[in-house]
């Protein structure tokens, strides 16, 4: 299932949740932004809620209230994700951003795709299992179809296998088959767009937003400007 079609399933579930009222998920639904944003779960739908601020973000731990009788443990793990997605000391669009980007980054690794990593002898035995005890948590009926070759770039990440064992993997020299080729090669793709080799190359941000001056103080009007904030988090997040 493409972004286009999940993220407007998600906002829908979270309206059946009780989450989510007939007019603010009428609002997500029509919102521009909606197309072009990669949303998957409901938690993601959530937190996109309310950096667009069709919720106030200051407002999503009270939306466990309005969930309907037989949907609070769901609802309670779904809020509370979305709280997490978009707390911090950045806005709450910043923060999203940032966590969306990283959870498209584990889309797509399975147990499955590492069977099929496994299969095309792309990882032995020993890469397998230690994989295995690093998979993201996912609930199954919002996971991304398994994809051998995001697992593969994962791995890398991970530090199941090193940057120069996936080079190898692409070497002519090795008797990987004409498959297992294609993984590799997508793999390749995919660590050079998350870590961009040495010099780390990702999409940055220029962000303003005002504060508030010290207690008692009429507001200062004090404006932050933050450069990068993607770019650093980003950093952090990938190339370690």
């Amino acid at each position: 299932m493409n972004s286009e079609e999940a993220g407007p399933r998600a906002l829908s579930h979270l309206h059946t949740l009780g989450l989510l009222t007939d007019a603010e998920h009428a609002q997500a639904l029509a919102h521009p932004d909606l197309p072009n944003t990669p949303l998957r779960t409901p938690s993601e739908a959530l937190g996109w809620v309310a950096a667009k601020g069709i919720v106030a973000a200051q407002a999503l731990p009270g939306l466990r209230s309005r969930a309907t009788p037989h949907a609070q443990d769901e609802a309670h793990r779904t809020v509370a994700n979305a709280v997490a997605m978009v707390s911090g000391q950045a806005p709450a669009w910043v923060l999203l951003e940032i966590s969306l980007m990283a959870n498209r980054l584990e889309d797509g690794v399975t147990d499955d795709a590492l069977d099929r990593l496994q299969a095309l002898q792309l990882i032995d035995p020993a890469q397998h299992a230690q994989a295995l005890g690093l998979l993201p948590a996912q609930e199954p009926e919002w996971a991304a179809p398994a994809s051998p070759a995001a697992t593969l770039a994962w791995a890398v990440r991970t530090g199941v296998l090193t940057p120069a064992q996936l080079q190898a993997l692409a070497s002519p020299m090795s008797a990987v088959s004409p498959e297992g080729r294609q993984v590799v090669a997508d793999a390749l793709v995919r660590t050079e767009r998350s870590s961009g080799g040495r010099t780390k190359t990702v999409r940055t941000h220029s962000v303003t937003w005002s504060s508030t001056g010290a207690s008692g103080s009429p507001r200062a009007g004090k404006v932050i400007a933050v450069v990068a904030v993607v770019a650093v988090a980003l950093y952090f997040l990938f190339a370690r």
